[in-house]
C-alpha cells in the first residue's frame, strides 16, 4: 500500500480562495482586507520556506516549465475576453 498523505491540500486551497475573495469583498474596509492580504503573504513565505528545503525530483524542472507555460495561458486568455 502506498503513502497516505496526512493533509487536505483541497481545503488548503478553498480556504486560500475564500480569504481572496474576501480581501476583494467591496463589503470589507481597507483595515481588514489588509490584514488578509497579510495572512496570505503569510501563506506565501512559509510555502516558499517549505519549498525551498525538500529535495529538487526528475522531472521537477520540466514541470514547473509547463505550470508557468499555463499560466501565461490562462492570463493571456483573460486579457482577451476582457
Amino acid at each position: 500500500m502506498g503513502y497516505k498523505y496526512n493533509y487536505n491540500i483541497t481545503s488548503a486551497i478553498l480556504e486560500v480562495n475564500k480569504a481572496s475573495r474576501e480581501c476583494c469583498s467591496p463589503g470589507v474596509d481597507g483595515f481588514i482586507a489588509f490584514g488578509i492580504k497579510q495572512d496570505l503573504y503569510s501563506l506565501k513565505f512559509i510555502l516558499e520556506d517549505a519549498i525551498r528545503r525538500c529535495p529538487t525530483f526528475t522531472g521537477e524542472a520540466e514541470w514547473l516549465r509547463e505550470q508557468e507555460k499555463q499560466k501565461v495561458m490562462r492570463i493571456l486568455k483573460s486579457e482577451n475576453t476582457n
